[in-house]
């Protein structure tokens, strides 16, 4: 499931080794595995999560690790400039952003109330974009400045196909839809900068909620043990997938089936188009020039 497609001006490293990593959504779940393994690989980590974030800070320290923590609301524009102020005034600058903060609930489209799936629109779907607005500038100067250069979207299994052997999960399928279409976007407009942008694409993660209903219920736990994956490997596989360039980082076997059935149902359907013959006579010709849009043209 991997798809590499490194960025050539991104400045490359084999650790982390005095890199700056802020995280999202980091007081726990895979957000607080992204960020152990930051401080494992020699980072310096600010978390920033709607929840006091103590309690992971005072763990990072005890390992060694230099840390800090931010309460931000991803949603809130201003939260997220606080946070990124923050991070520089502590740390001096920034390195890899992992957008991973989530809000997500059961249901269908149809049963999901209103202000639940408004307030995982704004969470997974502005608040990433709040992310990549305002660390944008930082993440270039880190760039500009030889130092590594990183964007981690969060995305899941649900980025790839709509799975099949989990309950309904709409709205929170569609916002990582469009961490996907995050991703990809914000590979092409921050490639000129030399920052390299990946999406984390886990399926069933151990983390501490999931966790605790699995220790909790014994037919829970035989649905759910024999496809998930400790977090900890998840986020090794961030890691190594996000500093090797690895465009989409699908960690979990289990995820390939599906993915790829959609996949290829995607392509049956847009192959029924006809065939163009003359590919350079229109603006799509995969050149990339974007000058060549007719929209580009008439304003």
């Amino acid at each position: 499931m991997a798809v590499t497609a490194p960025n050539r001006k991104t400045a490359r490293m084999s650790d982390l080794s005095n890199a700056v990593v802020v995280v999202t959504g980091g007081a726990t779940g895979i957000g607080l595995a992204l960020a152990r393994e930051a401080v494992n690989r020699g980072a310096k980590v600010m978390i920033a999560d709607i929840d006091d974030a103590t309690a992971a800070v005072d763990e990072l320290r005890e390992v060694g690790g230099d840390a800090a923590s931010v309460v931000a609301d991803i949603s809130n524009i201003e939260d997220v400039r606080r946070l990124a102020n923050a991070t520089v005034e502590r740390f001096g600058e920034v390195n890899v952003v992992c957008n991973n903060a989530v809000f997500a609930v059961p249901g269908t489209l149809q049963e999901t109330a209103p202000e639940l799936a408004g307030r995982m629109v704004r969470v997974n779907v502005e608040g990433a974009i709040n992310i990549v607005h305002v660390f944008a500038p930082f993440l270039r100067d880190a760039a500009t400045a030889g130092r590594p250069s990183y964007l981690l979207n969060t995305g899941s299994e649900h980025s790839l196909g709509v799975p099949p052997h989990v309950e309904p999960f709409s709205v929170y399928t569609t916002t990582k839809f469009a961490t996907l279409g995050l991703t990809l976007t914000a590979h092409r407009d921050l490639a000129d900068w030399g920052v390299g942008v990946s999406m984390l694409a886990p399926g069933w993660t151990l983390t501490e909620k999931v966790q605790a209903a699995v220790d909790a219920d014994p037919a829970v736990a035989q649905a759910i043990l024999p496809f998930a994956q400790e977090s900890s490997i998840v986020a090794a596989k961030a890691y190594d997938g996000l500093l090797g360039g690895t465009r989409v980082i699908a960690t979990n076997p289990f995820s390939r089936a599906f993915a790829m059935e959609h996949a290829r149902a995607l392509m049956i359907d847009v192959q029924e188009l006809p065939l163009v013959e003359a590919p350079g006579e229109h603006a799509h010709d995969g050149s990339g020039d974007v000058g060549a849009c007719p929209f580009m043209g008439a304003r």
